[in-house]
């Protein structure tokens, strides 16, 4: 809601027709006739571009055209070869070299394509797979690249001028699964890869040398590349999980834009980062993708940030981030090393921590991981396995506790310092199915379950527990929890003799009832570090498990984008309602996935008080 004094002496715009959003986004085109992976692709646009080799059972030969509607089968390759290298920007004019054939184990074939067949050219130097690649059919790249025997993550780089490839300054990062973009042999963009560890390293070429610069935000291989050095775009790749992210190149850094719609790696790409189309790939089943995706920008005029207009002559409206529910989707992130529920999670939405739970019916674990935006990676173990925490407590995975939990039921307390557990004081009440939040040296316990459930609440200091003021309902079962320290918190749902839906906040005094949730459910999912005038609920069970996720924005709860798979008693982060992370979860079979919503800029009314 606006205030008149946060837009007093800002002009205020009368417009016919609302503006629209200057973000690309992902639409779906129609299916290759050929279901494969690895292959390569050429093309100026998502309006016209063609696509060769891969894997279909086999390395293939087959090429097709697309004409901005539909794909159209073509004269074959002259060797059938799949994890490709190609350039071009024409589906009139483009090269294809390099790659794993079925009769030449490393294929360093090129061949040239002129419309209507190809032909055999210049030999690579080094014969190789799953190689990256820039540039056009007269100026291209091929770097890095797989050989398997002896295994070599190549850092190798060669340059084509039109007739012949010449080694050229290698890449400072050797990797395969790599992916590039340039519009010819002097200037190019290499990112992500394996090394064999998945990598976020970009580099840029001079027609010289390779530069690091700033690295992607989601480290992968096996990913998808259009564009030019300064302007380009990277989206899918495996985490090691197959994902949908999407990310923008302004030729300094990387920015998150709209997701793919299906998650999936070794896909055939063309275009510019403006106009891009990808087909085909690899989504970690069978039968592998035929599906075509297009990123477009919309025409003008766009809306920018800060913006406030009247909505043809009647309705004033504003653009920012979180004006009003977030719009954004949730988006596949790296799986956990152990599927668990009811575990104890902290942090945010690139540094998780996950501790605890139950991987298996009935059981526990002492197992922690920790999350870095794209990955799991296991640490120390906990001192005593449990299950059923209170739900997670940390605003970061460097700095938290894990508190309470059974079989049997316990007050144990245990700090995290980034590297290990150590035992501290112990709750006054033990308990299990509780809520808790705050930080390392300021938290908060409430509710739970020893049995009966309680409304019992503990303030922590840093050095002990101390009962304060109880709940206004007593309850257990996962409820939503967040906050930052002992004086700020929120809590909602939960179980007593029935599924709830009351939401409480804590004043460092006193409990206060607040507008109910939408759906009552237990076993909820939190933005953990989030506050009272932020945050976001998701998943749960009332029962059966649900999907629905809540936005909450300091006095109403607001229905928004579901997560992709239902579940409860999952593990969740995030600092707001507009940066979460859920992941784990039942019931069995406990989940290994991650989801992660981030929220972008939305158009929303907005009111005077």
């Amino acid at each position: 809601m606006a205030k008149y004094k946060e837009i007093k002496g800002v002009t205020v715009q009368t417009r016919a027709t609302d503006p629209t959003v200057n973000e690309g986004s992902w639409a779906s085109g129609a299916n290759l006739n050929q279901t494969r992976y690895g292959l390569g692709g050429a093309g100026a646009s998502n309006a016209s571009a063609i696509v060769f080799g891969g894997y279909p059972n086999g390395p293939g030969a087959q090429t097709e055209q697309w004409d901005g509607s539909s794909w159209t089968e073509v004269n074959d390759l002259n060797h059938g070869r799949g994890y490709i290298g190609a350039a071009g920007t024409a589906y009139n004019a483009a090269l294809a070299f390099a790659g794993n054939s079925a009769t030449v184990a490393l294929a360093d074939l090129t061949e040239s394509y002129n419309g209507t067949s190809w032909t055999e050219v210049a030999e690579l130097n080094t014969g190789r797979y799953n190689l990256g690649n820039a540039g056009t059919q007269t100026s291209a790249l091929a770097f890095g690249g797989y050989i398997p025997s002896p295994t070599q993550f190549l850092a190798i780089n060669e340059s084509w001028n039109g007739s012949a490839w010449t080694e050229a300054g290698d890449l400072n990062t050797g990797r395969q699964g790599t992916t590039g973009a340039g519009a010819s042999n002097t200037a190019g963009l290499c990112f992500g890869g394996g090394t064999p560890s998945n990598t976020a390293v970009t580099e840029l070429w001079d027609g010289s040398s390779w530069t690091e610069v700033s690295d992607l935000n989601t480290a992968r291989r096996n990913l998808g590349g259009t564009g030019i050095s300064t302007a380009a775009l990277a989206f899918g790749g495996q985490t090691p999980s197959y994902v949908t992210k999407t990310e923008s190149w302004n030729g300094s850094s990387w920015t998150e834009v709209n997701d793919m719609a299906t998650a999936r790696g070794n896909m055939g790409n063309a275009g510019p980062n403006t106009a891009a189309i990808t087909a085909g790939g690899y989504d970690g089943a069978t039968p592998f993708e035929n599906a075509t995706e297009e990123f477009t920008f919309p025409s003008g005029p766009h809306l920018n940030e800060g913006d406030i207009f009247l909505s043809g002559g009647t309705a004033l409206k504003g653009f920012g981030k979180a004006a009003s529910a977030p719009t954004s989707a949730w988006a596949s992130g790296g799986n956990l090393n152990e599927g668990r529920n009811a575990g104890s999670s902290a942090g945010t939405q690139t540094a998780a921590l996950f501790a605890a739970g139950d991987p298996v019916s009935a059981g526990t674990t002492d197992s922690t991981e920790l999350y870095n935006g794209s990955s799991w990676t296991e640490v120390a173990d906990l001192n005593t396995a449990r299950r059923e925490t209170a739900v997670g407590l940390g605003l970061t995975n460097t700095a938290a506790l894990c508190v309470a939990g059974n079989p049997p039921i316990t007050g144990k307390v245990e700090s995290w310092d980034g590297s290990s557990w150590t035992e501290i004081a112990d709750l006054n009440t033990s308990r299990s199915h509780g809520g808790s939040s705050g930080s390392q040296t300021s938290a908060l316990a409430y509710g739970g379950n020893d049995p009966p459930y309680r409304a019992y609440t503990e303030s922590w200091d840093g050095s002990s527990w101390t009962e304060v003021s109880d709940l206004n309902a007593a309850r257990y079962g996962g409820m939503f929890s967040a906050g930052q320290s002992n004086s700020s918190a929120i809590t909602a749902g939960g179980y007593s003799t029935g599924y709830l839906a009351i939401t409480e906040t804590w004043n460092g005094s006193a409990w206060t009832e607040v507008a109910d949730l939408n759906d009552a459910r237990s076993g909820l999912g939190s933005s953990i570090s989030g506050s009272t005038s932020s945050a976001l609920a998701f998943g749960g069970d009332s029962p059966p498990a649900t999907a629905n996720t809540e936005s909450w924005n300091g006095s109403a709860w607001t229905e928004i984008n579901n997560l992709s798979t239902a579940r409860s008693q999952l593990g969740g982060a995030g600092s707001s309602a507009v940066s979460s992370l859920a992941f784990g979860g039942g019931p069995n079979p406990v989940a290994t996935s991650t989801e992660e919503f981030t929220a972008g800029n939305v158009l929303s009314t907005l009111d005077f008080d």
